[in-house]
Protein backbone atom coordinates (compact mmCIF):
# COMPACT_ATOMS: atom_id res chain seq x y z
CA UNK A 1 0.00 0.00 0.00
CA UNK A 2 1.68 3.14 -1.29
CA UNK A 3 2.35 5.47 1.79
CA UNK A 4 0.91 9.41 1.57
CA UNK A 5 2.94 11.66 3.33
CA UNK A 6 0.93 14.62 5.12
CA UNK A 7 1.68 17.87 6.53
CA UNK A 8 -0.53 20.50 8.38
CA UNK A 9 -0.84 23.84 8.33
CA UNK A 10 -2.35 25.00 11.36
CA UNK A 11 -1.81 23.05 14.73
CA UNK A 12 -4.80 24.83 16.93
CA UNK A 13 -7.85 22.89 18.06
CA UNK A 14 -9.28 20.97 15.07
CA UNK A 15 -5.71 19.83 14.08
CA UNK A 16 -6.26 17.46 17.06
CA UNK A 17 -9.00 15.51 15.30
CA UNK A 18 -6.69 15.27 12.06
CA UNK A 19 -4.21 13.77 13.91
CA UNK A 20 -6.19 11.05 15.94
CA UNK A 21 -7.71 10.45 12.47
CA UNK A 22 -4.53 9.61 10.91
CA UNK A 23 -2.85 7.62 13.29
CA UNK A 24 -5.65 5.54 12.56
CA UNK A 25 -5.42 5.48 8.69
CA UNK A 26 -1.87 3.21 8.43
CA UNK A 27 -0.52 4.17 5.35
CA UNK A 28 -0.85 7.96 6.08
CA UNK A 29 2.18 9.49 7.72
CA UNK A 30 2.24 13.40 8.72
CA UNK A 31 5.84 14.55 8.38
CA UNK A 32 5.75 18.26 8.98
CA UNK A 33 3.53 21.13 10.51
CA UNK A 34 3.25 24.96 10.05
CA UNK A 35 1.71 27.75 12.57
CA UNK A 36 2.86 31.29 13.11
CA UNK A 37 2.23 30.55 16.93
CA UNK A 38 5.85 28.94 17.75
CA UNK A 39 4.70 28.16 21.23
CA UNK A 40 1.40 26.46 20.04
CA UNK A 41 3.64 24.96 17.32
CA UNK A 42 6.78 23.37 19.38
CA UNK A 43 4.13 22.10 21.94
CA UNK A 44 2.18 20.55 18.99
CA UNK A 45 5.50 19.07 17.33
CA UNK A 46 6.26 17.55 20.84
CA UNK A 47 2.80 15.69 21.80
CA UNK A 48 3.12 14.10 18.07
CA UNK A 49 6.62 13.51 17.68
CA UNK A 50 6.69 15.99 14.72
CA UNK A 51 10.19 17.54 14.16
CA UNK A 52 9.85 19.24 10.75
CA UNK A 53 8.34 22.18 11.93
CA UNK A 54 7.79 25.66 10.14
CA UNK A 55 6.71 29.43 10.59
CA UNK A 56 6.33 30.51 7.25
CA UNK A 57 4.10 28.18 5.18
CA UNK A 58 6.47 29.17 2.40
CA UNK A 59 9.84 27.03 3.28
CA UNK A 60 7.43 23.66 3.92
CA UNK A 61 5.72 23.72 0.73
CA UNK A 62 9.11 23.45 -1.12
CA UNK A 63 9.59 20.35 -0.08
CA UNK A 64 9.36 17.44 -2.27
CA UNK A 65 9.04 14.87 -0.17
CA UNK A 66 4.99 15.92 0.81
CA UNK A 67 2.02 14.91 -0.89
CA UNK A 68 -0.55 16.59 0.67
CA UNK A 69 -1.52 19.33 2.93
CA UNK A 70 -3.88 19.54 5.53
CA UNK A 71 -5.54 23.30 5.86
CA UNK A 72 -6.21 23.54 9.73
CA UNK A 73 -6.83 27.23 9.85
CA UNK A 74 -9.70 30.11 10.27
CA UNK A 75 -12.97 30.42 7.56
CA UNK A 76 -11.16 33.28 5.54
CA UNK A 77 -7.53 31.82 5.12
CA UNK A 78 -8.93 28.55 3.63
CA UNK A 79 -9.13 29.75 0.04
CA UNK A 80 -5.73 31.81 0.22
CA UNK A 81 -3.76 28.78 1.84
CA UNK A 82 -5.92 26.41 -0.24
CA UNK A 83 -4.62 27.79 -3.25
CA UNK A 84 -1.32 28.23 -2.46
CA UNK A 85 -0.89 24.21 -2.04
CA UNK A 86 -2.41 23.44 -4.63
CA UNK A 87 -0.24 25.77 -6.58
CA UNK A 88 3.09 24.34 -4.67
CA UNK A 89 1.91 21.06 -6.85
CA UNK A 90 0.34 19.84 -3.62
CA UNK A 91 -2.99 17.69 -3.33
CA UNK A 92 -5.31 19.31 -0.97
CA UNK A 93 -7.83 18.32 1.90
CA UNK A 94 -9.08 21.98 3.71
CA UNK A 95 -11.59 22.08 6.44
CA UNK A 96 -14.82 23.36 6.91
CA UNK A 97 -16.20 25.46 5.67
CA UNK A 98 -14.64 26.03 1.99
CA UNK A 99 -14.88 29.17 2.40
CA UNK A 100 -16.32 32.49 4.58
CA UNK A 101 -18.55 33.41 0.88
CA UNK A 102 -19.67 31.27 -1.65
CA UNK A 103 -17.37 33.92 -4.48
CA UNK A 104 -14.30 32.55 -2.42
CA UNK A 105 -15.17 28.82 -3.00
CA UNK A 106 -16.31 29.26 -6.30
CA UNK A 107 -12.68 30.33 -7.07
CA UNK A 108 -10.77 27.32 -5.08
CA UNK A 109 -13.33 24.88 -6.98
CA UNK A 110 -12.95 26.46 -10.64
CA UNK A 111 -8.74 26.04 -9.79
CA UNK A 112 -8.75 23.21 -8.27
CA UNK A 113 -9.99 21.23 -11.60
CA UNK A 114 -7.43 23.10 -13.39
CA UNK A 115 -4.20 22.20 -11.67
CA UNK A 116 -4.36 18.35 -11.76
CA UNK A 117 -3.83 17.68 -8.20
CA UNK A 118 -7.11 16.90 -5.88
CA UNK A 119 -8.68 19.29 -3.43
CA UNK A 120 -10.89 17.74 -0.59
CA UNK A 121 -13.24 19.27 2.25
CA UNK A 122 -13.75 18.16 5.58
CA UNK A 123 -17.75 17.39 5.32
CA UNK A 124 -17.90 15.09 8.21
CA UNK A 125 -21.34 13.63 8.14
CA UNK A 126 -21.57 12.32 4.76
CA UNK A 127 -19.46 9.78 5.33
CA UNK A 128 -21.56 8.72 8.41
CA UNK A 129 -23.31 5.31 7.45
CA UNK A 130 -26.66 6.43 8.47
CA UNK A 131 -26.00 8.96 5.45
CA UNK A 132 -25.02 6.48 2.98
CA UNK A 133 -28.01 4.10 3.78
CA UNK A 134 -30.43 7.13 3.24
CA UNK A 135 -28.98 8.47 0.06
CA UNK A 136 -29.80 4.61 -1.21
CA UNK A 137 -33.14 4.48 -0.13
CA UNK A 138 -33.92 7.63 -1.77
CA UNK A 139 -32.08 6.94 -5.10
CA UNK A 140 -33.76 3.28 -5.01
CA UNK A 141 -37.44 5.24 -4.66
CA UNK A 142 -38.13 4.15 -1.33
CA UNK A 143 -39.48 7.20 -0.42
CA UNK A 144 -41.04 8.09 -3.49
CA UNK A 145 -40.95 11.59 -4.38
CA UNK A 146 -38.84 13.67 -1.67
CA UNK A 147 -40.10 16.68 -1.39
CA UNK A 148 -39.40 18.57 2.10
CA UNK A 149 -36.37 18.18 4.72
CA UNK A 150 -34.99 19.85 7.25
CA UNK A 151 -31.55 20.48 8.70
CA UNK A 152 -31.17 21.41 12.35
CA UNK A 153 -27.76 22.12 14.66
CA UNK A 154 -28.51 23.20 18.40
CA UNK A 155 -25.83 24.61 20.99
CA UNK A 156 -27.95 26.07 22.93
CA UNK A 157 -25.07 28.37 24.51
CA UNK A 158 -21.84 27.45 23.18
CA UNK A 159 -20.29 30.50 21.35
CA UNK A 160 -17.01 29.38 20.49
CA UNK A 161 -14.98 32.21 22.27
CA UNK A 162 -17.57 33.36 24.68
CA UNK A 163 -19.44 30.89 26.51
CA UNK A 164 -16.62 28.06 25.22
CA UNK A 165 -13.90 30.37 26.10
CA UNK A 166 -9.90 30.95 25.57
CA UNK A 167 -7.70 28.97 25.04
CA UNK A 168 -9.99 26.33 23.74
CA UNK A 169 -11.29 28.37 21.41
CA UNK A 170 -9.86 31.73 20.45
CA UNK A 171 -11.72 34.72 19.89
CA UNK A 172 -11.31 34.45 16.22
CA UNK A 173 -14.05 32.68 15.73
CA UNK A 174 -16.36 35.30 16.55
CA UNK A 175 -15.10 37.96 13.94
CA UNK A 176 -15.63 38.91 10.96
CA UNK A 177 -11.98 39.58 9.65
CA UNK A 178 -11.20 35.55 10.10
CA UNK A 179 -14.45 33.54 10.17
CA UNK A 180 -16.74 35.48 8.61
CA UNK A 181 -19.91 34.13 9.96
CA UNK A 182 -20.86 32.50 13.02
CA UNK A 183 -23.20 29.18 13.50
CA UNK A 184 -24.30 28.59 10.05
CA UNK A 185 -21.11 28.14 8.91
CA UNK A 186 -19.28 26.42 11.63
CA UNK A 187 -21.66 23.79 12.39
CA UNK A 188 -24.89 24.36 9.76
CA UNK A 189 -22.05 23.24 7.29
CA UNK A 190 -22.16 20.23 8.37
CA UNK A 191 -25.94 19.42 9.21
CA UNK A 192 -26.94 21.38 5.28
CA UNK A 193 -24.11 19.46 3.17
CA UNK A 194 -25.63 15.80 4.83
CA UNK A 195 -28.68 16.49 3.69
CA UNK A 196 -27.95 17.62 0.24
CA UNK A 197 -25.74 14.76 -0.16
CA UNK A 198 -28.72 12.47 0.59
CA UNK A 199 -30.95 14.16 -1.84
CA UNK A 200 -28.14 13.49 -4.60
CA UNK A 201 -27.32 17.37 -4.31
CA UNK A 202 -29.71 18.95 -6.38
CA UNK A 203 -30.27 22.19 -7.83
CA UNK A 204 -30.83 25.00 -5.80
CA UNK A 205 -33.40 27.97 -7.13
CA UNK A 206 -34.10 30.29 -4.28
CA UNK A 207 -33.67 31.24 -0.60
CA UNK A 208 -34.91 32.78 2.01
CA UNK A 209 -33.36 33.48 5.30
CA UNK A 210 -32.73 35.57 8.95
CA UNK A 211 -29.79 35.75 10.76
CA UNK A 212 -29.66 36.70 14.45
CA UNK A 213 -27.51 37.94 17.19
CA UNK A 214 -29.76 38.18 20.40
CA UNK A 215 -28.53 36.28 23.37
CA UNK A 216 -26.52 38.58 26.17
CA UNK A 217 -23.07 37.60 27.28
CA UNK A 218 -23.00 38.44 30.99
CA UNK A 219 -25.44 40.83 30.97
CA UNK A 220 -24.47 43.03 28.22
CA UNK A 221 -25.25 42.47 24.75
CA UNK A 222 -22.13 39.91 22.76
CA UNK A 223 -21.25 42.68 20.11
CA UNK A 224 -19.72 44.58 23.14
CA UNK A 225 -17.91 41.38 24.05
CA UNK A 226 -16.19 41.45 20.31
CA UNK A 227 -19.11 38.76 18.51
CA UNK A 228 -19.04 40.16 15.13
CA UNK A 229 -21.10 37.15 13.44
CA UNK A 230 -24.63 35.28 13.75
CA UNK A 231 -25.31 33.50 16.81
CA UNK A 232 -28.87 31.55 14.65
CA UNK A 233 -29.12 31.37 11.21
CA UNK A 234 -33.08 30.35 10.18
CA UNK A 235 -33.52 29.66 5.88
CA UNK A 236 -35.83 28.05 3.87
CA UNK A 237 -34.66 27.27 0.60
CA UNK A 238 -36.37 25.70 -2.82
CA UNK A 239 -34.67 23.79 -5.15
CA UNK A 240 -36.10 22.11 -8.14
CA UNK A 241 -38.92 19.66 -8.81
CA UNK A 242 -40.58 21.53 -5.91
CA UNK A 243 -37.86 20.03 -3.21
CA UNK A 244 -37.74 22.46 0.00
CA UNK A 245 -35.38 22.85 2.85
CA UNK A 246 -35.84 24.48 6.06
CA UNK A 247 -32.76 25.06 8.07
CA UNK A 248 -31.99 26.50 11.93
CA UNK A 249 -28.33 26.19 13.23
CA UNK A 250 -27.57 27.59 16.36
CA UNK A 251 -25.00 28.61 18.56
CA UNK A 252 -27.25 30.00 21.35
CA UNK A 253 -31.00 30.42 21.64
CA UNK A 254 -33.07 29.99 25.16
CA UNK A 255 -34.42 26.53 24.13
CA UNK A 256 -33.64 23.12 25.10
CA UNK A 257 -34.42 21.03 22.03
CA UNK A 258 -35.23 21.45 18.51
CA UNK A 259 -36.26 17.97 17.10
CA UNK A 260 -34.30 15.88 14.83
CA UNK A 261 -33.47 16.33 10.93
CA UNK A 262 -35.69 14.62 8.45
CA UNK A 263 -36.72 14.13 5.08
CA UNK A 264 -40.17 12.64 4.14
CA UNK A 265 -41.25 12.02 0.87
CA UNK A 266 -44.54 10.29 -0.75
CA UNK A 267 -44.16 7.00 -0.05
CA UNK A 268 -42.20 7.63 3.18
CA UNK A 269 -39.67 9.56 5.59
CA UNK A 270 -36.64 9.25 7.13
CA UNK A 271 -35.66 10.67 10.90
CA UNK A 272 -31.75 11.10 11.61
CA UNK A 273 -31.64 9.84 15.14
CA UNK A 274 -29.16 8.15 17.38
CA UNK A 275 -28.65 4.39 18.86
CA UNK A 276 -26.64 3.41 21.79
CA UNK A 277 -23.70 0.75 20.26
CA UNK A 278 -21.61 -1.01 23.14
CA UNK A 279 -22.86 2.35 25.49
CA UNK A 280 -21.92 5.16 22.99
CA UNK A 281 -24.11 7.20 20.84
CA UNK A 282 -23.74 6.37 16.84
CA UNK A 283 -26.22 7.89 13.91
CA UNK A 284 -29.03 5.86 12.86
CA UNK A 285 -31.86 6.47 10.95
CA UNK A 286 -35.89 5.70 11.81
CA UNK A 287 -37.65 5.02 8.75
CA UNK A 288 -41.78 6.00 8.59
CA UNK A 289 -43.97 4.82 6.06
CA UNK A 290 -47.34 2.67 5.69
CA UNK A 291 -48.50 -0.78 5.09
CA UNK A 292 -52.00 -0.48 4.10
CA UNK A 293 -54.16 1.22 6.60
CA UNK A 294 -51.37 1.02 9.27
CA UNK A 295 -48.73 3.52 10.04
CA UNK A 296 -45.19 1.63 10.53
CA UNK A 297 -41.95 2.66 11.77
CA UNK A 298 -39.18 0.82 10.82
CA UNK A 299 -35.62 1.15 13.03
CA UNK A 300 -32.83 0.56 11.05
CA UNK A 301 -30.04 0.77 12.97
CA UNK A 302 -27.04 2.29 10.55
CA UNK A 303 -25.08 2.81 13.68
CA UNK A 304 -24.78 -1.28 14.74
CA UNK A 305 -25.28 -2.75 10.86
CA UNK A 306 -22.08 -0.60 10.13
CA UNK A 307 -19.95 -2.93 12.04
CA UNK A 308 -21.25 -5.66 10.38
CA UNK A 309 -20.65 -4.08 7.02
CA UNK A 310 -16.77 -3.59 8.56
CA UNK A 311 -16.19 -7.24 8.52
CA UNK A 312 -18.24 -8.35 5.52
CA UNK A 313 -17.19 -5.69 3.06
CA UNK A 314 -13.89 -4.58 4.43
CA UNK A 315 -12.92 -1.98 1.62
CA UNK A 316 -15.37 -0.07 3.94
CA UNK A 317 -13.11 0.80 6.05
CA UNK A 318 -12.40 3.47 3.39
CA UNK A 319 -15.11 5.50 4.12
CA UNK A 320 -15.14 5.53 8.00
CA UNK A 321 -14.52 9.29 7.32
CA UNK A 322 -13.46 11.56 5.00
CA UNK A 323 -9.97 11.84 5.91
CA UNK A 324 -9.67 7.85 5.27
CA UNK A 325 -11.54 8.17 1.70
CA UNK A 326 -8.74 10.96 0.78
CA UNK A 327 -6.29 9.02 1.23
CA UNK A 328 -7.02 5.90 0.21
CA UNK A 329 -7.78 7.86 -2.89
CA UNK A 330 -4.29 9.35 -3.09
CA UNK A 331 -3.06 5.87 -2.75
CA UNK A 332 -4.81 4.02 -5.37
CA UNK A 333 -6.83 2.41 -3.08
CA UNK A 334 -9.36 3.48 -4.35
CA UNK A 335 -10.49 4.55 -8.01
CA UNK A 336 -13.86 6.96 -7.14
CA UNK A 337 -14.00 9.37 -3.92
CA UNK A 338 -17.06 11.62 -3.20
CA UNK A 339 -16.86 15.02 -4.48
CA UNK A 340 -16.68 16.81 -1.65
CA UNK A 341 -15.25 20.11 -2.85
CA UNK A 342 -18.95 20.28 -5.16
CA UNK A 343 -20.64 19.58 -2.09
CA UNK A 344 -19.03 21.81 -0.21
CA UNK A 345 -19.33 24.37 -3.00
CA UNK A 346 -22.95 23.66 -3.33
CA UNK A 347 -23.41 24.51 1.04
CA UNK A 348 -22.10 27.33 0.73
CA UNK A 349 -24.64 28.49 -2.18
CA UNK A 350 -27.45 28.24 -0.01
CA UNK A 351 -26.10 29.64 3.07
CA UNK A 352 -25.01 32.51 1.40
CA UNK A 353 -28.15 32.99 0.27
CA UNK A 354 -29.27 33.03 3.60
CA UNK A 355 -27.19 35.80 4.43
CA UNK A 356 -27.91 38.09 1.70
CA UNK A 357 -31.28 37.22 2.10
CA UNK A 358 -31.59 38.73 5.76
CA UNK A 359 -29.43 41.80 4.72
CA UNK A 360 -32.31 42.00 1.73
CA UNK A 361 -34.98 41.74 3.39
CA UNK A 362 -36.60 39.84 0.90
CA UNK A 363 -35.94 36.65 -1.20
CA UNK A 364 -32.91 35.85 -3.49
CA UNK A 365 -32.45 33.41 -6.76
CA UNK A 366 -29.45 31.52 -6.90
CA UNK A 367 -28.19 33.66 -9.94
CA UNK A 368 -28.61 36.42 -7.41
CA UNK A 369 -26.57 34.37 -4.96
CA UNK A 370 -23.71 34.31 -7.49
CA UNK A 371 -23.77 37.84 -8.78
CA UNK A 372 -23.54 39.48 -5.39
CA UNK A 373 -21.32 37.39 -3.37
CA UNK A 374 -18.16 39.04 -2.67
CA UNK A 375 -14.75 37.87 -1.53
CA UNK A 376 -13.55 38.24 2.14
CA UNK A 377 -10.56 36.18 1.79
CA UNK A 378 -7.18 37.25 3.53
CA UNK A 379 -5.01 38.56 0.79
CA UNK A 380 -2.26 39.83 3.57
CA UNK A 381 -1.68 38.94 6.56
CA UNK A 382 1.34 40.13 8.99
CA UNK A 383 3.12 38.16 11.21
CA UNK A 384 5.72 37.92 13.06
CA UNK A 385 7.93 36.23 11.17
CA UNK A 386 6.83 38.84 7.89
CA UNK A 387 3.65 39.04 5.66
CA UNK A 388 2.42 36.77 3.65
CA UNK A 389 1.13 38.31 0.47
CA UNK A 390 -1.69 35.75 -1.05
CA UNK A 391 -2.08 36.55 -4.72
CA UNK A 392 -5.18 35.61 -6.37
Amino acid sequence: MKEVRVALIGTGVISHQHMERYSNIPNAKVVAACDIDKAKLEAWGEKYQIKELYTDYREMLKRDDIDAVDVCLHNNLHVPMALEVLKAGKHCYCEKPMAASYADAKLLYDFAKTCDKELSVHLDMMFYPQSRVARKMVEDGELGHVYHARSIGLRRRMRPGLDVPPPMFSRDFITKKWAGHGALYDMGVYHISQLLYILGTPKLERVTGHTYQEISYNGKPAAEAGMEVEELGVGFATYENGLTLDVIESWAIHMDELGPAFLVGSKGGLRLTEEKVFGRSAPSLKFLTTKGTADVDIDLKTGSNAMTEGFLDPPSRFYANDQACWIAYLSGELKERYDTAWLALQTMLVSEGIFLSSELGREIRVDEIEALSQSTAIREQETEWGTFRYDF
